[in-house]
């Protein structure tokens, strides 16, 4: 079972690796997003301390302070947004780390139950022998029960007779009534000599515990006799040790000595030669007799040194030192409790030789007061002894009885152990099995959640982009339509020669983001009539013309500011077809307006010089600020004026 949790958890940690990656990507484009968020938070802020700074009572102000304070706290709840987000995608990607960690867990736990099972078994084996041996020892048993038992129906039969023929003697004894102030005497007699033989037997005993105890003495003192020596061998090595040392310190002196007198001699050889020698053999000479100066130096050292070691004693090392002094003080305690078990026992065996001379004694005193007895006197002692000896045998027997009892409660204590170790180890197997059982299910559980959430991720990657596919071609549809617009507009302005904006001509060619181009206008004619109220519109069509090319050739902020994906769009914001055909429509009423204008007869003259009038660039980029929010709002979301 925990093999099969093994499987499903590397079957998990594979998934998990997969969605790491997907999931890192995530984080890290979280942390963008974040990061511009703040940045749009701390811009924000700046502007709001400049609105506060001034102070001003103006009622757009005003309401520019509402809204960037509206637009810090969407901020503000955004980011925070992004944090759990962020803390959540990291709690996923940490699945097959976990999942690596419980997998080698798991493993060292299935290898300690296979050798837990291994030692199982050896143990059910060696079980099983000693349950076979113990019935056939069982069974020995029973038989010896039984033999027992018949042995101890025979010895009550034959207690019984024997106790009937004692109550008929005594009956006899108690009938004759001459008899009757005899046997009184008898029994006083009888008691006194009991009284008498119980002394001798506490004596015999009170002996033989004496000699116990000196052989335990004795066995004690064999002990620390060979305790005893132990201690001396161990301290023998190390004298001998302390004796080598001394013999090696001596040796180590001699030499030394040896050695400083041929330096000596060495020395005046070369003083005679330092004197007879030439020069350069002086100097020679004289470095030879440095050295041997400086070598005789160092042996007069270790001479000194070694005299103060024999001088001092010491030859052996503190450790051995410290052990050389405890071992004497140990043979000295040893050596006392010799000496005091020597008394002991010396004292132990003058009691009891005394003892045993009276014993000796007694014995025999013994043996001459039972001759004196009559027959009478002897049964009748006897019949004491073995009625002493009967009620002894039953305690014993009762004794028996209860150690019996004993045991078996002892037995049923280990038997219950036994049962209720097994019962808890069934238990904790039990809970185990559950427990892996419960893991299987959950290692399912986050399998399924991540294939969800790699599906979830898949499909909000492919709406994103069908959303920008779509966007885009609505974008290039939009600048086809500016382009038709801007072509139509050229040629009425060829037909009524008006000089071109774009003298170079390369106005009619538009690249587009996939790499086509539209083609121009003198590639493309359409026939259009000319006519005195298209004449008056086209100032209003220059400015359109001048917004198309303008619009579709510079980078458009309105791109970064895209639509956001499916998860984040408000349910009260338009949808992509309803923005289209609220475009068309808007095209279509800014068609009407041009066509359907009417120019008056008295301003064709000023507006004829208006429209050849050119503008220059600041009134187009004017122009065109005026008009592309009020063409391109319908159609973009912007995050910033509209936070989430």
């Amino acid at each position: 079972m925990k093999e099969e949790l093994i499987k499903e958890l590397v079957k998990t940690g594979r998934e998990a690796q997969a969605m790491n990656k997907q999931y890192c990507m995530k984080i890290s484009e979280l942390e963008a997003e974040a990061e511009q968020v703040r940045m749009e938070v701390s811009e924000n802020q700046r502007q709001l301390q400049e609105l506060e700074g001034k102070e001003t009572r103006d009622p757009v102000e005003k309401c520019k302070l509402q809204e960037c304070r509206k637009k810090i706290a969407a901020a503000q709840s955004k980011v925070q947004v992004l944090k759990e987000k962020k803390q959540a995608t990291e709690k996923l990607a940490s699945l097959s780390d976990q999942s690596v960690k419980r997998v080698q867990d798991l493993e060292k736990n299935i290898l300690q139950m296979k050798q837990q099972q291994g030692q199982l078994q050896k143990k059910l084996k060696e079980e099983t022998d000693q349950k076979r041996r113990l019935e056939s020892e069982m069974q020995k048993r029973r038989h010896r029960v039984k033999e027992l038992e018949l042995k101890q129906e025979q010895q009550q039969k034959i207690l019984r007779i024997k106790t009937e023929e004692i109550a008929a003697f005594q009956r006899k004894r108690r009938s004759g009534s001459n008899g009757s102030v005899i046997s009184l005497e008898q029994q006083q007699k009888i008691e006194e000599q009991k009284k008498w033989l119980d002394s001798e037997i506490d004596k015999v005993l009170e002996q033989r515990r004496a000699l116990d105890e000196l052989e335990e003495e004795l066995k004690k003192k064999e002990g620390i006799l060979i305790k005893r020596e132990a201690l001396l061998q161990e301290k023998n090595d190390l004298e001998i040790k302390r004796l080598r040392s001394s013999q090696a310190l001596s040796n180590d002196i001699v030499r030394v000595s040896s050695r400083i007198e041929d330096l000596e001699k060495e020395l005046s050889e070369k003083n005679g030669q330092l004197r007879e020698g030439s020069a350069y053999d002086q100097q020679r000479i004289r470095d030879e007799i440095n050295n041997l100066r400086q070598e005789k130096e160092l042996l007069l050292k270790q001479r000194v040194d070694i005299d103060e070691k024999m001088r001092q004693g010491n030859l052996l090392s503190a450790e051995e030192e410290r052990i050389l002094f405890q071992l004497d003080e140990a043979i000295e305690a040893l050596d006392a409790a010799i000496e005091y078990k020597n008394e002991s026992i010396t004292r132990r065996q003058r009691v009891l030789r005394a003892s045993a001379s009276l014993l000796s004694q007694c014995e025999m005193n013994l043996m001459a007061k039972l001759s004196y007895l009559s027959s009478s006197e002897t049964r009748a002692l006897l019949c004491k002894y073995f009625d002493k000896v009967v009620t002894l045998r039953e305690e014993e027997h009762k004794l028996q009885i209860s150690f019996s009892e004993l045991e078996m409660k002892l037995e049923e204590q280990h038997q219950m152990i036994c049962w209720l170790e097994v019962a808890l180890e069934r238990q904790r197997l039990e809970m185990d099995r559950q427990l892996t059982l419960q893991q299987k299910e959950h290692e399912r559980n986050i399998q399924l959640l991540l294939k969800q959430c790699q599906d979830q991720m898949g499909e909000g990657l492919a709406g994103s982009k069908r959303q920008y596919e779509g966007r885009i071609q609505m974008l290039e549809k939009e600048l086809g339509w500016y382009m038709w617009a801007h072509q139509e507009l050229s040629q009425r302005l060829n037909k009524m020669s008006v000089p071109p904006l774009n003298p170079q001509g390369t106005h009619g060619k538009v690249t587009l983001g996939d790499g086509r181009i539209l083609p121009s206008s003198t590639d493309r004619q359409v026939p259009l009539a000319g006519s005195t109220e298209e004449q008056n519109n086209v100032a209003v069509d220059l400015n359109v013309q001048s917004l198309a090319p303008d619009r579709s050739l510079r980078p458009r902020e309105d791109l970064v500011r895209g639509p956001l994906p499916p998860t984040w769009r408000r349910s009260s914001l338009p949808s992509e077809e309803q923005t289209a055909l609220e475009d068309l429509r808007h095209r279509e009423n800014m068609i009407e307006t041009l066509n359907t204008r009417v120019v008056q007869p008295n301003d064709g003259v000023s507006q004829r010089a208006a429209m050849y009038h050119p503008k220059s660039r600041r009134d187009v980029r004017r122009c065109n600020i005026s008009i592309m929010p009020f063409m391109s709002n319908v159609e973009m979301i912007d995050v910033r004026k509209n936070p989430l």
